[in-house]
């Protein structure tokens, strides 16, 4: 069912190629959207992604593939699927499903869409120890700020050599 909706998702979003250079054989860009939607969702590696959809050829088939794509393809793919705009606009697109199926009554701004299924107001140990620790790291380098003496000015001196006469400071000397 994930499968199906993320292809639903990316068919009017997505061009079926990157490129039209690209080779026209192999898997188009709202299929492999889908599989990796399916990766997210499974919280598997890329090669675990892969062995599951070899696994599953009912599933490739409700995409329209006959094959799963390797890993190293599907690799490839989150680097080039994975820009701000396009994300922006599956989100937008998103939205408009929740809307159509009353999951959303009107139009509600802003709208936020979170996979993590944690609710909003969760933060993670991990978080606030780091935030803890930012704090104490800043409050420690302006106490060691205001402690720090000033330095004594260093004022240039004439010295005079044989057939020259130089400026040097006194740290020189």
């Amino acid at each position: 069912m994930v499968l199906r909706a993320a292809y639903e998702l990316a068919v009017p979003l997505l061009p079926n190629y990157p490129s039209r250079f690209s080779r026209q054989d192999g898997f188009t860009e709202p299929q492999l959207f889908a599989c990796l939607v399916l990766r997210e969702h499974q919280k598997k590696s890329y090669r675990g992604i892969e062995a599951l959809l070899d696994d599953s050829r009912e599933w490739l088939a409700d995409i329209g593939l006959t094959r799963a794509p390797d890993h190293n393809t599907l690799c490839r793919a989150f680097g080039r699927l994975i820009r701000r705009g396009l994300m922006n606009r599956m989100l937008d697109q998103q939205a408009a499903w929740a809307e159509v199926r009353g999951l959303i009554q009107g139009r509600v701004k802003p709208i936020a869409l979170d996979s993590s299924m944690f609710e909003s107001r969760h933060v993670s140990r991990h978080f606030e120890k780091r935030c803890r620790q930012t704090s104490a790291s800043a409050a420690k380098a302006a106490r060691r700020r205001g402690r720090r003496k000033k330095r004594p000015e260093i004022r240039p001196v004439a010295v005079v050599l044989p057939h020259r006469r130089l400026i040097a400071t006194a740290a020189e000397r």
